[in-house]
């Protein structure tokens, strides 16, 4: 058992490395601004994608801080928190380059996939209900463990909401709602 929860920890480290591993970095001052630069005037805050009160019903508990905890030209990631301060929700969206992001997420799920199935003799969708989500996007992957992506164009969003009760139920719904605004 102890070789079974190493290995799930595994994958998800290797897949949330992979998806970070690439997140583009801030222009560096007095740098040549690129497109993306060029866009200042759109919101590009993960936090504005969804209310306290969206985010509450999808985990199920109060939810009364966002914080924007990484952003750069191309990408922003925010977490919400209950009134205890404990991780509630966590969303990244990468607003360009999401296809590369989404590319480098399926190769690091493969490789995590051949891991657990060599060290345990199992498949990762043996040990949790996860996988590609058809008619959501163009792309979509749901996880009840790891970050949940949708991919639309070149815009990925990655979800973590593991911890939300009945989070699968939810994950059309909350895609629908983010493809919407991040319009």
């Amino acid at each position: 058992m102890k070789a079974h929860s190493f290995v799930v920890a595994a994958i998800a480290g290797i897949v949330v490395a992979a998806c970070r591993g690439g997140a583009p970095e801030s222009a560096a001052p007095g740098a040549a601004p690129n497109k993306a630069s060029a866009r200042a005037a759109v919101d590009r805050n993960a936090c504005h994608l969804l209310t306290h009160d969206e985010v509450s019903a999808l985990v199920e508990r109060k939810v009364v801080m966002a914080e924007q905890t990484e952003a750069g030209d191309t990408f922003s990631t925010c977490d919400w928190e209950d009134e205890g301060g404990v991780f509630a929700f966590g969303l990244t969206v990468y607003w360009s380059g999401g296809k590369e992001q989404w590319e480098t997420w399926r190769l690091a799920q493969g490789l995590g996939d051949a891991a657990l199935k060599s060290a345990e003799g199992v498949a990762a969708s043996a040990v949790v209900k996860q996988g590609l989500v058809p008619g959501i996007g163009d792309a979509a992957f749901f996880s009840p463990l790891l970050p949940s992506l949708i991919l639309k164009g070149d815009t990925l969003f990655e979800i973590k909401f593991s911890l939300a009760p009945g989070a699968d139920a939810k994950f059309a719904g909350l895609a629908a709602k983010l493809l919407e605004k991040a319009k």
